[in-house]
């Protein structure tokens, strides 16, 4: 496969399939449900000088680089044939992008549940 966008780092994609690799659960193989959550670094510009954060300033990542739906399909490839056996087994997906708040670190959080028949 080839990635359409550059923006999504082989590297990140990698470190997704080694910590789902840890969980040491056997792919799901039937139906499920993921929801993902990706933090993201807020700017420089939405702290004053003395580190607070502005009044104001935006809690979602509304910017144009790193569209949800190309970080949403990344990480799906990445979990297929180790979460789940392929991807096309999601059918119902909450997504969503934001900043960090305080004290928390850039990733994702992503939850994999197998749906009843």
């Amino acid at each position: 496969m080839i990635e359409v966008s550059k923006r999504v780092k082989t590297m990140a994609r990698g470190r997704l399939k080694r910590e789902a690799i840890k969980i040491k659960q056997p792919a799901i193989t039937k139906a499920c449900y993921v929801e993902a959550t990706f933090r993201f670094k807020r700017p420089k510009a939405h702290y004053y000088s003395n580190g607070s954060l502005r009044t104001g300033s935006p809690r979602n990542v509304t910017i144009r680089r790193n569209d949800l739906d190309k970080l949403v399909r990344s990480s799906l490839d990445a979990l297929s044939g180790i979460t789940f056996l392929d991807d096309s087994q999601v059918t119902i997906l909450t997504a969503k992008k934001r900043y960090c708040e305080e004290g928390e670190q850039v990733g994702a959080d992503i939850l994999v549940v197998a749906l009843e028949e």
